[in-house]
């Protein structure tokens, strides 16, 4: 099948099952949505036009959190004033981001080696992930996460947990407060601002969702559960890609809807395949194998010539 204005041919079964692993990987880990759209779009399917790579990759980042955001929502997983915080700031970001990106970095071989650069520093990331010092860090994050859980078994005939007041927030022009199973987290709502401008400019220029960044400064740096921390950054990159991508189009840079609504297609039966997979599969164990995939494709993006040069291998 030819797919006029990406300039490629490709069977049609390919750009689906690719998208519908996007998805499902997406679903289950939670990121590294856009990471995967970028290899698909760079290596799998052969496009050659880097600026249309990136709206294309946001495109696919999209469809997870509009399935996603709603289910948080009524599971009281979504810390609406923090994420729209985070949100506001992705906007001036990913204006900037795609301005930048469309203009100084229109060509692969400028593109392609800082998208491997950004690969390499996810694969870090998911390779501490899976560490012991990882998993034992944070006490009261811990201490939340099962007072949330005893409370959530206490629940009796499908009352949902927003009965309950599982999750309160207030917020004011000094203060960000969030009370989360009776434990209280305060911040200063600047930060969230200024945090969803550097994800949403990062994000845009290079054509991701943002998740790799927004998740550990949730967790890490605000230390807010990972139950809330999911939906709230799902929420600030469905704001950071549709702007993104609005951004694009606006700059005039094309798109192939053909393709994308066959990569669309295949994301959302990926999207909600992941709550099932994820029963069965370990998520560490996962993020272990896509940690060494994505360490094998950044070192081919970001450093394959130089290995190339001097070990006469060809990486990717």
């Amino acid at each position: 099948m030819i797919f006029a204005v990406a300039g490629i041919s490709l069977n049609p079964l390919i750009p689906f099952f690719w998208a519908l692993f996007v998805g499902l990987i997406f679903s289950t880990v939670g990121a590294a949505g856009g990471i995967l759209a970028g290899v698909g779009h760079i290596s799998v399917f052969g496009i050659a036009d880097a600026n249309m790579i990136k709206p294309m990759n946001q495109l696919l980042v999209i469809v997870s959190p509009l399935i996603a955001v709603p289910v948080y929502w009524r599971q009281q997983r979504v810390v609406l004033s923090l994420g729209l915080l985070l949100g506001l700031g992705s906007i001036f970001g990913s204006v900037f981001g795609s301005w930048y990106s469309k203009n100084y970095l229109l060509e692969m071989r400028q593109y392609q080696p800082l998208f491997g650069l950004l690969v390499f520093i996810i694969s870090l990331r998911l390779f501490y992930e899976c560490s012991r010092r990882f998993r034992d860090r944070n006490s009261k994050v811990r201490e939340a996460f099962k007072t949330f859980e005893s409370k959530l078994r206490e629940l009796k005939g499908g009352k949902g947990v927003r009965s309950k007041k599982i999750l309160e927030t207030s917020l004011s022009l000094r203060r960000q407060r969030i009370n989360f199973t009776g434990y209280e987290f305060s911040l200063n709502p600047f930060w969230p601002i200024l945090a969803g401008s550097v994800v949403g400019l990062i994000g845009s220029a290079l054509g991701v969702g943002g998740g790799f960044l927004l998740v550990p400064y949730l967790a890490s740096w605000l230390g807010l559960p990972m139950f809330i921390v999911a939906g709230t950054s799902a929420l600030a990159v469905l704001v950071a890609s549709v702007t993104s991508v609005g951004s694009y189009l606006y700059l005039g840079v094309k798109v192939d809807w053909l393709l994308a609504a066959l990569e669309l297609s295949g994301v959302v039966v990926g999207s909600l395949l992941g709550p099932w997979v994820s029963r069965y599969m370990r998520e560490r164990f996962l993020r272990l194998l896509l940690a060494i995939v994505f360490l094998y494709i950044a070192l081919g993006y970001a450093f394959g010539g130089w290995i190339k040069a001097w070990l006469g291998i060809s990486v990717i």
